[in-house]
């Protein structure tokens, strides 16, 4: 993408954005815990079965072994998928990690197995009855020796317009300063919950979604469902 010609008039050059007061709709419901988040639709889809993720406890290795018979003889549990029963399940190119683990594990906390139940609490209960040997391997901790070396671009783009060095040497000011930014990780309110509700052979979801294109797009090379029969 390349930007040589100038964008035209926008709400900050009217000065219209910046500065100027804002009514946010949703504030009073967003800080007062009162707003509706997509998985509190519960009446879209009545007597929802409910899934507990369980994630592994390593950062990097392999599952030696796991014993899912306790979870799957326990109140309410309605299947305990894993690798081993799951089938295919497809990572899409944009994700390298797959998304359920077996029998490597990726990393801290990917999931290794989803527990179903009658209720949210009964899936909670299960999921703590598995069991899980591991073989650890060697996992990468150090970012900045990861990223030695590393070549992200085939080739450097082309970020250069005009004659830096001449117009800067010429300047009245210089500034020489390094800046950085801590590691940042989002902190969102809202769980990470989804509804799903199947319609014949199509699948309705509500869901909590920044790209809700690459959604359906990766959601429909996961599960082998043509995407115009996915809704999020």
């Amino acid at each position: 993408m390349k930007f040589d010609t100038p964008a035209g008039i926008n709400p900050i050059d009217r000065e219209t954005v910046i500065g100027k007061p804002h009514p946010r709709i949703e504030g009073p419901l967003k800080t007062t815990g009162t707003a509706v988040y997509s998985y509190e639709n519960h009446a879209v889809a009545p007597n929802a079965a409910y899934g507990y993720v369980v994630g592994a406890g390593i950062a990097k290795g392999r599952i030696a072994s796991i014993n899912v018979a306790d979870a799957k003889a326990a109140p309410g549990v309605l299947a305990v998928i894993t690798a081993d029963n799951a089938g295919p399940v497809k990572s899409s190119g944009f994700y390298v990690a797959k998304p359920l683990a077996g029998p490597d594990v990726d990393h801290y906390h990917q999931a290794i197995a989803l527990v179903v139940a009658d209720t949210f609490e009964q899936a909670r209960a299960a999921a703590g009855l598995i069991r899980v040997d591991y073989t650890r391997g060697k996992g990468a901790f150090d970012l900045p020796a990861a990223r030695a070396g590393a070549k992200p671009h085939q080739r450097q783009p082309d970020v250069r317009i005009g004659d830096f060095e001449g117009a800067f040497a010429k300047a009245a000011v210089k500034v020489d300063q390094t800046y950085t930014t801590p590691d940042q990780s989002h902190m969102m309110m809202e769980p990470h919950a989804t509804i799903a509700r199947w319609d014949d052979d199509e699948l309705t979801l509500w869901s909590a979604q920044q790209i809700v294109g690459w959604a359906r797009r990766d959601l429909a090379n996961k599960i082998g469902v043509p995407q115009d029969k996915i809704r999020v």
